[in-house]
This record gives structure tokens, C-alpha cells and sequence, in this order.
């Protein structure tokens, strides 16, 4: 557990290492982290969730340093480390010979409906992505209009 000062020094930018805490019998262990390759996938799963845990990748690594990103960073982890295992996990836990009852709730498969999942989580993921990326791009465009600005056009006459 992290103390009240080596919090506060995280704050300052002085962290301490932190050793993690020794895991008690009976607490909740991590979640294993899920992969393209789970067996439970239907394989049309497989590339949605590949591209989802990359985009979380890139997400994450683009927030880890940006103390101003830390909901984006929290929504992310929670994704990959709660939500896509769950919904994994209660994919999987429907047997498969009783799958077509889902078929006749809802009008689709059980495995589109988890695709469907994916794809919604997939969407959130883009966004917050192209959130991320726009302060590159408007950075990126304000340094053209400088150099425009400071060295001129491509206009020779101008």
C-alpha cells in the first residue's frame, strides 16, 4: 500500500519505487490479460480484439506520462483489465449447445452479438484516440501557419 508520502512525493515528481503489496489469501487476484489468440474467441473475434488491444496500447502509452490524462488511462485499463475479460468470460460461459437460445432473444448469433460488443468498445477506443491525436494536429498545423507566416508562401510573388 502507498503511503501519504509517497504519494505526495509522486505528486512533486519524487516517486519512490513501490514495491507491491504481498497479495493475502482470499483477496482477489489480477485478472489475466486476454489475447487475440483466447480460445474462447469465435474466430471473427479475433481481429476485432486484436485491433482493440492495440488501439488500448497505443491509448496507454500515450496517456502514461500526462497527469491530465488520467481518465482517459483509468477508462482504458478498466477496458482491458475488467470489461473485455467479463464479456469474454460470459461469452464463454454459455454452452454452446444452448447459444441458439440467443439467437431466438435477440434475432442474432451469440458471436455477433459479441462482436458487437467489441465493435462499440472498438468505436470508444478510435475516439479517444483522435481525442488524443488533435493536440498533435492542431500543433502541427499552427507550426505550418508560422512557417508560412515567418518564411512566406509558395507564392514568389508575395
Amino acid at each position: 500500500m502507498v503511503g501519504f508520502l509517497e504519494t505526495l512525493a509522486g505528486w512533486f515528481g519524487n516517486r519512490p519505487e513501490v514495491v507491491p503489496a504481498v497479495q493475502h489469501e482470499g483477496a482477489n487476484p489480477a485478472p489475466p490479460r486476454l489475447s487475440a489468440d483466447d480460445p474462447r474467441l469465435p474466430d471473427a473475434s479475433r481481429p476485432i480484439v486484436a485491433r482493440m488491444l492495440a488501439l488500448i496500447a497505443d491509448v496507454e502509452a500515450r496517456t502514461q506520462d500526462d497527469p491530465l490524462m488520467i481518465s482517459a488511462l483509468a477508462e482504458v485499463r478498466q477496458m482491458r483489465d475488467s470489461h473485455l475479460p467479463r464479456l469474454v468470460a460470459s461469452y464463454a460461459e454459455i454452452p454452446p449447445e444452448h447459444r441458439a437460445e440467443i439467437f431466438r432473444r435477440t434475432g442474432r448469433s451469440a458471436s455477433y452479438n459479441l462482436n458487437q460488443g467489441f465493435e462499440k468498445m472498438v468505436g470508444r477506443l478510435e475516439a479517444l484516440s483522435r481525442s488524443l491525436a488533435q493536440e498533435d494536429l492542431d500543433s502541427f498545423a499552427d507550426n505550418l501557419r508560422f512557417i508560412d507566416h515567418r518564411y512566406g508562401s509558395d507564392d514568389p510573388l508575395r
